[in-house]
């Protein structure tokens, strides 16, 4: 969970940098390493506007090569914590309103962040340099492979005299 206490906080903006693990962020922590978000909330008494920026570092599979790489995923994302009169109007300034109740006293901002550097990753993975490298067209042996192998076994050298003789 990645939880902001909102007791503490007085009406105004207010930032905060959170390093919070994968885990926290509800993330693989095996393909997600680094994790930064920058958070700005501007606190009212009934309403908090969390615009948030969240960076992170993830260990990708290549598309084209299938060989693992790294990159680096950002994204940003706003978010209305609001009375529940509020949940699902539209505004310019946020993406979605979540329901906030007087009696709540923190926020969790996990898959906020989570659902924000999932977006982030790109629809065709393509590591640095894969363009270059050429794609394999052809798998298997090439037929002056195949005449040239013995087989493994001697038992199969029968067989090969029967698929010879066909």
């Amino acid at each position: 969970m990645l939880t902001i206490d909102l007791t503490s906080l007085s009406t105004g903006i207010h930032h905060l940098e959170l390093s919070p693990s994968a885990e926290q962020a509800e993330l693989d922590p095996s393909t997600f390493e680094d994790l930064h978000v920058d958070v700005v909330l501007q606190y009212h008494r009934d309403r908090v506007l969390v615009k948030l920026h969240a960076t992170a570092a993830a260990e990708l599979t290549c598309d084209r090569t299938l060989q693992p790489y790294h990159e680096d995923l950002e994204g940003t994302y706003n978010v209305l914590f609001g009375p529940p009169s509020m949940v699902g109007q539209e505004g310019e300034e946020f993406d979605e309103v979540r329901p906030l109740e007087p009696s709540d006293r923190e926020i969790d901002l996990a898959d906020v962040v989570r659902d924000t550097l999932l977006l982030a990753i790109p629809q065709r993975r393509i590591a640095p340099g894969a363009e270059d490298e050429p794609i394999a067209r052809k798998f298997g042996a090439t037929e002056e492979e195949a005449d040239e192998e013995e087989p493994v076994d001697p038992r199969w050298s029968d067989l090969k005299e029967l698929k010879d003789g066909e």
